[in-house]
């Protein structure tokens, strides 16, 4: 009897989390002021003439480990200092390993009104999970 109780416990406990992760990922979702580009909406326009600025807002040690093909490096904190680089006919697609400084990215780029700003849908850790191609290396001063 003791041995179904703890089971019971750990089914109701493995089902909370479970419930609690996907509340997060939703409510993760809805708190970023672009729209969002899924990987395989990236992967299709990459080195096309439909490709969009790619940015990549972490710090340049960060990006020199992995970054998304063809991405240029401009690091939040310098954003503001750098507006004239966001301009492309095809957008902005902006993104850092968790979302965090992509959304603080957003915020600058809005209040700048800089058109067609976009963020990698499930973040730069979902391109890796997913195996995505990335680039390894140091800071590119141009983008496509």
């Amino acid at each position: 009897m003791t041995m179904r109780l703890m089971t019971g416990f750990f089914q109701r406990r493995r089902v909370a989390l479970l419930l609690l992760a996907v509340f997060s990922v939703v409510a993760q979702a809805a708190d970023y002021m672009s729209s969002g580009l899924t990987p395989a909406q990236v992967l299709e326009k990459l080195g096309t003439d439909k490709a969009p600025l790619v940015v990549d807002v972490r710090v340049p040690a960060e990006f020199g480990v992995a970054h998304i093909p063809g991405a240029i490096n401009i690091p939040v904190a310098e954003i503001e200092g750098r507006l004239n680089e966001f301009k492309s006919n095809n957008g902005v697609l902006i993104y850092c390993i968790n979302g965090s400084r992509t959304r603080q990215a957003e915020a600058i780029l809005f209040a700048a009104d800089i058109p067609n700003v976009y963020h990698l849908e499930g973040t730069f850790s979902g391109w890796i999970q997913r195996k995505h191609p990335i680039e390894k290396g140091g800071v590119k001063k141009s983008g496509w």
